[in-house]
């Protein structure tokens, strides 16, 4: 790698400034080396925790060396975006729940967008540099990643966990083949806290570890059966993409401040849709009215299944 001489310090420094200019609202670095806890990944897959998502055992070596991703790595730099807005959901029942993460723009393309940029913008400053930009889709454990990197820590819900933002924050990172200066990794602060272990209404949660099978965002995105498992069909709380619940109930989150970043305000069409509406969205309906949205990741045919799911639980309980 050729480089011109520049002090680690004021390398380190130009990074943060660059990230947190993009738009980001916090930055850790970490050394590109073993990730700690790198082993939960490997219990949990043989535990088989993870559905029907088979893909997850694809590249499992990929996603416990980061060397693998970008052989020549030395620093991992982790970038966290606050998504959060003062809205709230809807408690009327003929109204469904749509996932905060999924009320505004796909952020999967607003931060991979905003790090190719920054990215860009290093090879330039500095020719040598090679890097690799990672956001959800990468074979990359974004979430210990952003531990190591001091980002949050680990929650008992399996989400990152930031003092400041809670855990109502984004993810993406960039490897890159020049050392940096490195934060220490996060404290834990879930203490002995359970609130969103006893809050998940299908059990899907143990202390840092989900049973996705269990799970309501699993079921309600992932899963591809024509059906909602009978067991918790009457447990989805009027979920139709995604849950939050188990981040609602988090202490961490009381104090939430709204992002500055508009693309993660909620369109209208996003929040408490009418249910019965919903079941007479055709494909081509559903593509406009989430057009830009992560909900379409869950499929015309698969969201409609949900809401019929969701209008027959309340028909049973009404």
């Amino acid at each position: 790698m050729n480089i011109p001489l520049v002090n680690k310090s004021e390398l380190t420094k130009i990074i943060r400034g660059k990230i947190l200019a993009g738009g980001f609202h916090q930055v850790g670095i970490a050394a590109a080396e073993k990730l700690d806890k790198s082993e939960l990944l490997v219990n949990w897959l043989k535990a088989g925790k993870h559905g029907s998502m088979s893909w997850m055992k694809n590249h499992v070596e990929a996603r416990l060396d980061i060397k693998r991703f970008l052989p020549e790595a030395r620093s991992v730099v982790m970038a966290a975006q606050n998504y959060y807005t003062d809205h709230t959901q809807s408690e009327d029942p003929s109204k469904g729940k749509i996932s905060r993460y999924a009320w505004g723009r796909d952020y999967h393309k607003i931060i991979r967008k905003k790090l190719k940029i920054i990215l860009l913008e290093m090879k330039q400053l500095y020719p040598g540099i090679e890097g690799k930009v990672f956001v959800d889709t990468a074979p990359v454990q974004e979430k210990l990643w952003a531990a190591q990197a001091g980002i949050g820590w680990l929650g008992k819900n399996t989400n990152i966990i930031s003092r400041a933002y809670g855990s109502w924050i984004f993810l993406g990172g960039l490897a890159l083949t020049i050392e940096l200066e490195y934060d220490q990794p996060a404290t834990d602060f879930c203490g002995k806290c359970h609130a969103c272990i006893d809050a998940c209404p299908t059990g899907a949660l143990r202390p840092y570890s989900i049973d996705a099978s269990r799970c309501i965002s699993y079921l309600t995105i992932e899963n591809k059966d024509d059906e909602i498992p009978v067991e918790f069909q009457d447990k989805l709380q009027n979920w139709i993409f995604g849950c939050d619940i188990c981040q609602e109930v988090c202490p961490w989150n009381r104090k939430a401040v709204p992002t500055d970043e508009i693309r993660y305000h909620p369109d209208p069409a996003h929040i408490a849709p009418d249910l019965e509406e919903m079941t007479r969205l055709s494909e081509e309906d559903f593509k406009k009215q989430f057009a830009g949205s992560p909900v379409l990741r869950a499929k015309h045919k698969y969201f409609i299944r949900n809401v019929k799911t969701v209008l027959k639980s309340g028909q049973k309980s009404g």
